[in-house]
């Protein structure tokens, strides 16, 4: 019997300090119905001093649709979201930072690399992370969507109401660009734009899933997580808000830190971009350095 194609892998999009191969790499997972596109503004932020790897998810921007076989249900489509992830950072660390997996290897990658991931991502990227510590030196999580059995659910249950949303924007975008830009003037408008135009492209199919995250409980991944995390959220409707912030507190992991921005909404970066990266840059460069003096096995 025939075994089943694997998937098409991720499309990536690089950018940063890419001929500097000392330089640390960041490896960007966005948030669903997003795209790599919407992290223009932090991409031109860190490309002075990264070389920059920025995802599309599955069903998003230009990487491939959904095959049926991960569409199952919440759970074969979150196991898909974590090895996209781990699949692409294997590849990078095997054979170096290149656009696709058809390109000539330029070489193990040995520099300090981290994941930053909003929302979906952030949650995939702590997922990947606790199960492949082997393959990151840190994890930055912009309010990751740690859901419950019970939200999981939920989600599930209204998913068609997200995926009318998308349908109303792809009929009209500028409406959703103004009505977007409007409610949050501290949105940039380049990130809003191509926000915009990913959920005109996102695949609708994945959406009706509900699916946020990979299927391992997040307080496995919390208390197993074995390599350095800052988690970032906010007070505005955010994930981590309430009971659940004070759940991640008791977890007591002493590898975890977060920083909560007072009235940042789920889009944290986006509303606060300097509040932002006044929390999160200092942390990186921390574990960059602790990442040099470490090194990697040659």
């Amino acid at each position: 019997m025939t075994a089943d194609p694997a998937p098409a892998p991720l499309a990536r999009h690089l950018a940063g300090r890419l001929d500097d191969a000392e330089a640390p790499v960041l490896v960007l997972s966005h948030g669903i119905t997003d795209s790599a596109a919407c992290w223009i503004e932090a991409i031109e932020h860190w490309a002075p001093r990264h070389r920059i790897v920025a995802l599309d998810a599955r069903g998003h921007g230009d990487s491939p649709r959904w095959d049926n076989a991960d569409l199952k249900n919440q759970e074969t489509a979150g196991r898909r979201l974590a090895a996209d992830l781990s699949d692409a950072l294997e590849d990078l660390r095997s054979h170096g930072l290149r656009t696709s997996p058809e390109e000539p290897s330029v070489g193990p990658l040995r520099a300090p690399l981290l994941l930053v991931g909003h929302s979906m991502g952030g949650v995939t990227s702590l997922d990947v992370a606790y199960h492949r510590p082997d393959l990151v030196d840190g994890v930055v999580a912009e309010d990751p969507a740690f859901v419950t059995p019970t939200w999981r659910a939920l989600l599930r249950a209204n998913a068609f109401r997200q995926v009318a949303g998308m349908k109303g924007i792809a009929k009209d975008p500028e409406a959703r660009f103004t009505a977007e830009t409007t409610e949050n003037p501290t949105w940039s408008h380049r990130e809003v734009r191509a926000s915009v135009e990913a959920s005109c492209g996102v695949d609708l199919r994945f959406i009706g899933l509900g699916c946020v995250s990979p299927p391992t409980p997040w307080e496995e991944v919390v208390d197993g997580l074995a390599v350095p995390a800052l988690i970032i959220t906010g007070t505005d409707g955010v994930v981590l808000r309430g009971d659940h912030y004070l759940n991640l507190l008791s977890r007591r992991n002493p590898l975890i830190s977060t920083s909560v921005i007072v009235d940042a909404p789920h889009c944290v970066r986006r509303t606060f971009p300097e509040r932002f990266h006044a929390v999160s840059d200092p942390w990186m460069e921390m574990i960059i350095a602790r990442g040099r003096r470490a090194g990697r096995a040659a």
